[in-house]
């Protein structure tokens, strides 16, 4: 049997996945939703085929539309309220699963950053990867 990618968790360890493939994606989202739902100036997500990632546990969820028009709905758990991954009906086969969740996310790199118009000045981030003043058209 092959070892996992990766393995998380929420904070309390209520809700819990292992991945057993790479990410297909990375980003870093600066939309003023990542910003509330995160607390601070973004969030680091890294999306997976769907069929690759095992999640334990219940979670509550809240869905929103984005500015595409597309439905993104968060996950997090009932417990602790960490956000632990969300689906978007634009990218379907694909969840994104919030980086902080990581046991070790050592390896995340992101490929992109979303929503720099959004970005905080005080909020840093790489500029060696392509900026997006939005949502860029997805990538398969």
């Amino acid at each position: 049997m092959t070892a996992p990618f990766a393995r998380g968790r929420c904070l309390c360890g209520a809700v819990s996945y292992v991945i057993k493939a790479k990410p297909v994606r990375m980003v870093q989202c600066h939309c003023k939703d990542c910003q509330r739902s995160s607390g601070t100036g973004h969030i680091s997500n890294a999306l997976f085929r769907q069929e690759d990632v095992e999640i334990s546990g219940a979670t509550s969820s809240y869905a929103v539309m984005a500015d595409s028009g597309n439905t993104l709905t968060r996950h997090f758990c009932p417990v602790c309220g960490g956000r632990v991954y969300n689906f978007t009906t634009a990218r379907a086969g694909l969840i994104s699963v919030t980086v902080g969740t990581l046991d070790d996310n050592s390896w995340f790199s992101p490929d992109a950053v979303l929503y720099i118009k959004r970005r905080a000045d005080w909020d840093i981030t790489r500029m060696d990867v392509p900026n997006f003043e939005a949502m860029p058209p997805p990538v398969r």
